[in-house]
């Protein structure tokens, strides 16, 4: 499958989520609540004879700007940062692990960098996902 295909995929999932903004492709200026579906990696043939790839994908979440209290920035961000429930960014994706067809498997491993994120010019509160895809 192609990148596109699996990053189609994967906003699909996260669209499931009430009022957040989701990007499959790195927009100029976002509109928070949003995430920004990246691929970052991509291995070759886990198993011989040219067989199953795996990708990496940075799912980042933008909570809000600089410019708004972090400390209700931080109660938002938590929200999504559940294993369970209707803002769960893991629930969301691992809710159908193939992505309507475009993957074997796909599991959100960890999430990082709580804290202010820059984007483009910009300052903002949020969180990076770190996603396994096994596409087909």
């Amino acid at each position: 499958m192609s990148l596109s295909t699996v990053r189609a995929g994967l906003a699909t999932r996260l669209e499931t989520i009430s009022g957040l903004n989701v990007y499959k492709t790195v927009p100029t200026t976002p509109q928070v609540p949003a995430v920004i579906i990246r691929p970052t990696e991509h291995d070759y043939d886990l198993s011989m004879a040219n067989g199953q790839d795996v990708q990496r994908y940075d799912v980042t979440l933008l909570a809000s700007t600089g410019g708004s209290p972090w400390d209700v920035s931080q109660d938002l961000v938590d929200t999504y940062l559940s294993r369970t429930g209707a803002t769960s960014i893991k629930a969301a994706i691992e809710g159908d692990g193939t992505l309507g067809g475009a993957a074997y498997a796909t599991r959100v491993l960890s999430w990082r960098d709580y804290g202010t994120l820059s984007f483009g010019t910009s300052e903002f509160f949020g969180v990076r996902f770190t996603v396994e895809v096994w596409p087909r």
